[in-house]
């Protein structure tokens, strides 16, 4: 993720398993209120079938980690994360995450451990609102990004024993100033999506064809974008957070 992959890592202390959160009352935690998914999908993948919510809970999930931390992503995502990936989120909680991100679904491959899919991002429309009380936006193409579902295997299973859940946290969290609250706010679904699905799931690059294509679809909904690399932009005001499509 253009905000999360490029943060920096460090291991996370073992903990002991969460409680479980009855999927009809959760909320997306304050740090990604603001913000919400607008999803497209190349044509004959279908964002609302059972794969198709299982990738996108999956991205919102991991994009949750970063600000949240591991115990506010949806129900079921921390018992469904590789802990191996797991290990490397750096959450920055003084952080928030507001406006629109357009996420495109562009392939859904088989693999031999189960399947793959390569999700778009375009950036222009969200901004990170940091420590200086500035919203920070990156003006460019698209980022491409790998989501893997597998099979885990019993070296997995092994790792699963000792997976990095965290229950609700106790420490108080850094004060930061307050945001307005959006017209539109985050979009989060009412149901557990990963129960009984056994996938072991995983995030990475998608480089070669996938990122070409990538930037192609991020340039034909932002054209103005620059033709190499990014512009940063720093603001006083919040960009505009559009309705969730296609939503919970």
């Amino acid at each position: 993720m253009l905000v999360a992959c490029t943060s920096e890592t460090e291991p996370a202390p073992q903990q002991s398993p969460s409680l479980p959160v009855d999927a009809s009352e959760y909320q997306a935690p304050e740090q990604v209120r603001n913000a919400t998914y607008v999803w497209s999908a190349e044509p004959g993948i279908d964002l609302l079938d059972n794969r198709g919510k299982l990738i996108r809970a999956s991205h919102e999930s991991m994009m949750i980690a970063f600000y949240g931390g591991i115990e506010t992503t949806y129900p079921g995502f921390s018992n469904a994360i590789d802990p191996r990936y797991a290990r490397r989120i750096n959450t920055i909680a003084t952080r928030a995450l507001v406006g629109t991100i357009r996420a495109h679904l562009l392939q859904v491959h088989q693999t031999e451990k189960g399947f793959n899919a390569t999700v778009c991002i375009q950036p222009s429309h969200y901004a990170v609102r940091r420590d200086d009380g500035q919203y920070h936006t990156v003006h460019g193409s698209a980022i491409e990004e790998r989501v893997e579902f597998n099979h885990p295997t019993a070296e997995d299973r092994d790792l699963a024993r000792v997976r990095p859940n965290v229950p609700p946290s106790t420490t108080p969290r850094p004060p930061s100033p307050p945001i307005a609250d959006a017209t539109h706010q985050w979009s989060a679904p009412t149901e557990d999506v990963f129960a009984g699905t056994e996938w072991l799931i995983s995030f990475g690059a998608d480089l070669g064809d996938a990122k070409k294509r990538c930037e192609e679809w991020g340039r034909s909904i932002e054209p103005g974008v620059p033709d190499d690399g990014a512009e940063f932009l720093v603001s006083p005001t919040p960009p505009e957070t559009l309705p969730a499509y296609p939503g919970w």
